[in-house]
């Protein structure tokens, strides 16, 4: 499967690139929001991880824009844990919000159920 994910921490894209692609994905990675609307374009990935606090456009913004033009899973990946926050998660059309930090098996068990893949 390809995954887009879009993050302004370098360490938190090195980890998710490196736990996913050993799991057999093919990873796509975006540093900030214009960049991720870009990439998404050219690739069209099958599923989307995404933080919210991103250079130039939030992520909630990028997931508006991403799901107004057609149907892919995000998975919002935030250190935003407010009731406040997850409701504008919901509200941009994400199927998903996880905290940071997170358990990277939780994640790969999000992304699978999302994607109707079973875990290896």
């Amino acid at each position: 499967m390809r995954i887009l994910i879009v993050d302004d921490n370098r360490d938190i894209l090195d980890l998710v690139q490196r736990i996913l692609t050993a799991e057999g994905h093919s990873i796509i990675i975006a540093r900030n929001g214009l960049e991720a609307l870009q990439r998404e374009a050219e690739h069209r990935p099958d599923l989307i991880v995404l933080d919210v606090n991103l250079p130039y456009l939030d992520g909630w913004e990028v997931c508006r824009q991403i799901k107004a033009r057609r149907s892919v899973p995000i998975i919002i990946l935030s250190v935003r844990a407010e009731a406040v926050d997850m409701e504008r998660s919901r509200n941009a059309g994400a199927d998903d919000h996880v905290l940071k930090p997170f358990e990277i098996n939780d994640l790969i068990e999000r992304i699978a159920r999302l994607s109707g893949t079973s875990l290896a």
